[in-house]
This record gives C-alpha cells, sequence and structure tokens, in this order.
C-alpha cells in the first residue's frame, strides 16, 4: 500500500505534467492565433510557469514533500494570477476576447483549461504544506 507521502509527491507529478501538457496547447495557441507575448512575459511563463512548477516536483520527490508542495503552490499561485489577468480581466491582445479567428476556441479553452489546474494545484499544493507535520 502507498504511503501517505507518496501519494502527495504522485499526485504532484501528475498535477505537473497536466500542468505542462496544457501550457504548451496554450502555447499553441498562442502561436496559431499570433498572440504574441513581450519578453518579460516569456521569462515569467518559462521560470515561474514551466520550470519552478518541475523543479517543485522534484524537491518533493527527492528532498522534502512539504517543502516541494510549498514551492508547487507558490509557482501555481503566480501562474493563475498572471494568467486569470492577462486572459480574463485586463484589456490586451491576450484577453480571450480580443482573440479571433480559427484558434480563438482553442485559446479560450485552453486558458480556461490552465486556470482551472493552477488553482486545483495551488490548493493541493498548499494544503500539503501547511499541514501539521506527522
Amino acid at each position: 500500500m502507498a504511503t501517505p507521502a507518496r501519494f502527495e509527491q504522485v499526485t504532484l507529478l501528475v498535477l505537473a505534467l497536466v500542468h505542462l501538457v496544457v501550457q504548451l496547447t496554450h502555447g499553441y495557441s498562442h502561436l496559431a492565433a499570433d498572440v504574441g507575448l513581450s519578453a518579460m512575459q516569456q521569462v515569467f511563463i518559462y521560470v515561474v510557469a514551466t520550470f519552478m512548477p518541475l523543479a517543485a516536483v522534484y524537491v518533493a520527490l527527492r528532498k522534502d514533500v512539504r517543502l516541494g508542495a510549498g514551492l508547487f503552490a507558490v509557482s501555481m499561485a503566480a501562474a493563475f494570477l498572471f494568467g486569470y489577468l492577462a486572459h480574463f480581466v485586463i484589456d490586451s491582445p491576450d484577453l480571450h476576447s480580443n482573440v479571433v479567428g480559427d484558434y480563438a476556441a482553442l485559446f479560450f479553452h485552453s486558458a480556461l483549461s490552465l486556470a482551472i489546474i493552477e488553482f486545483v494545484g495551488f490548493a493541493f499544493g498548499f494544503t500539503i504544506a501547511t499541514r501539521k507535520p506527522r
């Protein structure tokens, strides 16, 4: 039988991999719909939304589950806030309602999927990171 810590590690890994797949799909929708990103947005996405969740899972698997989960929660919260504001609040080319054409639906649905997985990732990571030590 799997230990609770192992379940948490595997769940963090699955969430990170699902996030990466959805993120790649959304990245494709950006290219296909011709919605550009600034250099700063690209750096944020590569570092905080792509590298940090994977590094957090590595920490959770190899070092400390609670620390890795905390890092994962921080990266997911930051990615959620960034994506929510960019795709659903701020009037810019990245706002889902400003994207038109054949890839508008893919853009919207992948942005919404990112928001959902990032919120779930934050909640799960936060729950693990803040639990009482066993």
